[in-house]
C-alpha cells in the first residue's frame, strides 16, 4: 500500500499548506477531445526504484467535511477532522465515489484541512478510464491512435509515480495531470487498445520520456521550452503536415479568433497579471499597442509586450494565454498574431493546448490514413525507443 502510518505527520502537514481543488476538466476543454494538462510542468518525481511498481495512486477528490465510499461490503463514511491520519480501505469490488464507481482498493488521508480520496490500482486498469477522455471514443479507423494513447498515458502515468507526494498520491485525476473518471469513463475499443500495448512505454536513452500530448498542433509541434523548462531532446518542434495540409486540420481549433475591446483588456490584464506571472504590475486606464518580440522554433509567443498609458509590461511562453483569460477560458493556444484598430484588439490563432509533444487529432488523422501506433508516436517523440517496462 501507497501510504506508510510512518510518513502520516509528515504528509499532514503538507497537505494542510496545499488541499485538493475541486476536480475535472477545465471549462475551455472540448468535452470530445479533452485537453491534457499541463499548461504547467509537473512536480517532479522523487527518484525510486519503479520498475516493480504497477500500481497508482490517483487523488480523485477532496471533501471539505464528509466523504462516502460505497463498496459491496461495506460503506465506509468519513468526517473531516476526525481521526486524522490514513484510512485504508481493500475491497473485493468496485465501489462508488460521488456519481461514479471505481476500481481498485482506496484510502482517506484526514487532515484539519479535510479529507483527500485516494483511488490505488494497477496502472492498465486505471488507464482504461484514462484514454478515452484523454482522446476520445474512436471507431476503428482510430485503433491505432487509441494505442499511442495508452503507450503515451502509460509512459506519462509510471514517469509522475510520486510526483504529487506532498498532496499524499501520485497523479490527479483531472487535466493537471491526466483525466481519469474510472469505470465511468471506460469504453470496449480503447480498453482493447490499452490490452494490445500492455506494458509498452517510450523510452529516449533507456529512460521514460516526458510523454506531454495535446488537443491540436496547428500544422507544428512546440519545444518544452514553451514553459521555461530546459529544452529536451525528444520534445523538439516536428512539423505535423503531409502534402502541405496539417493533419490536425479537422480540428474546429484548427483557426479560431477572439475579439477584445480596448477597455475589456485593461480590466482583463489587471485581472490575470498574477496568473500570468507578469511580475511588474502597476495601475494604467488604457492598452495601447500590443506587440509579439519573440517567438520559439515552433511559431509560438515567446515573448509579448503591452503598452499602456502607464507603462509596459512583459508576458511569457505559454504563460500569455492566461493574460487573456476570460471567464475561466484561456486563450486555445500560443499559436497566435495579433491585430488593432482603433476600439478593439483581435488574437487570431491556431490550435488547442501548449503544443508539446503528441497532437491527438493530428494522431486520430494518421491512425485513419494507416499509419501503425509506433509510427504515430515517432512522428512526435524525436528519436525515441517504444519498449516494455
Amino acid at each position: 500500500m501507497l501510504l506508510k502510518l510512518l510518513f502520516s505527520l509528515a504528509l499532514l502537514a503538507l497537505f494542510a499548506c496545499a488541499p485538493l481543488p475541486p476536480i475535472g476538466p477545465a471549462s475551455d476543454i472540448p468535452t470530445t477531445l479533452p485537453e491534457q494538462p499541463r499548461d504547467e510542468q509537473p512536480a517532479r518525481p522523487v527518484e525510486q526504484d519503479t520498475a516493480k511498481r504497477h500500481v497508482i495512486n490517483v487523488g480523485i477528490g477532496f471533501e471539505r467535511n464528509l466523504a462516502a465510499i460505497e463498496c459491496p461490503e461495506k460503506k465506509w463514511e468519513f468526517k473531516a477532522k476526525s481521526n486524522l491520519g490514513i484510512t485504508d480501505i481493500e475491497t473485493k469490488g468496485n465501489c462508488k465515489y460521488g456519481e461514479k464507481t471505481y476500481r481498485g482498493n482506496w484510502a482517506v488521508l484526514s487532515t484539519d484541512s479535510g479529507l483527500a480520496i485516494i483511488n490505488i490500482l494497477p496502472i492498465e486498469d486505471y488507464l482504461r478510464g484514462v484514454v478515452p477522455h484523454e482522446i476520445g471514443r474512436l471507431k476503428q479507423d482510430g485503433f491505432e491512435a487509441l494505442k499511442a494513447q495508452a503507450v503515451a498515458a502509460r509512459t506519462y502515468a509510471y514517469s509522475h509515480l510520486n510526483s504529487r507526494r506532498s498532496q499524499g498520491f501520485d497523479v490527479f485525476a483531472d487535466v493537471r495531470d491526466q483525466v481519469y473518471d474510472g469505470i465511468n469513463g471506460e469504453d470496449s475499443l480503447a480498453s482493447e487498445a490499452i490490452l494490445a500495448t500492455s506494458g509498452l512505454v517510450i523510452k529516449h536513452n533507456g529512460n521514460l520520456i516526458e510523454a506531454y500530448y495535446h488537443s491540436t498542433c496547428g500544422g507544428r509541434t512546440e519545444s518544452s521550452e514553451i514553459w521555461g523548462q530546459e529544452g529536451k531532446p525528444y520534445l523538439t518542434p516536428v512539423s505535423d503536415s503531409a502534402d502541405g495540409k496539417a493533419f490536425c486540420e479537422l480540428s474546429r481549433y484548427m483557426k479560431w479568433e477572439e475579439n477584445y475591446s480596448r477597455q475589456e483588456l485593461v480590466s482583463l490584464f489587471q485581472r490575470n497579471a498574477m496568473d500570468a506571472r507578469i511580475d511588474k504590475t502597476f495601475p494604467f486606464n488604457k492598452v495601447e499597442q500590443i506587440l509579439i518580440t519573440e517567438r520559439f522554433p515552433g511559431g509560438r509567443v515567446k515573448r509579448l509586450v503591452v503598452f499602456t498609458d502607464k507603462g509596459s509590461f512583459e508576458a511569457f511562453g505559454d504563460r500569455t494565454r492566461r493574460l487573456f483569460a476570460r471567464e475561466g477560458r484561456l486563450l486555445p493556444g500560443s499559436f497566435f498574431s495579433i491585430s488593432q484598430d482603433r476600439d478593439s484588439f483581435t488574437v487570431t490563432g491556431s490550435g488547442f493546448g501548449h503544443g508539446i509533444g503528441m497532437c491527438q487529432m493530428g494522431a486520430r488523422a494518421r491512425s485513419t490514413a494507416g499509419q501503425k501506433f509506433d509510427e504515430i508516436l515517432k512522428a512526435y517523440y524525436t528519436d525515441v525507443d517504444i519498449e516494455e517496462y
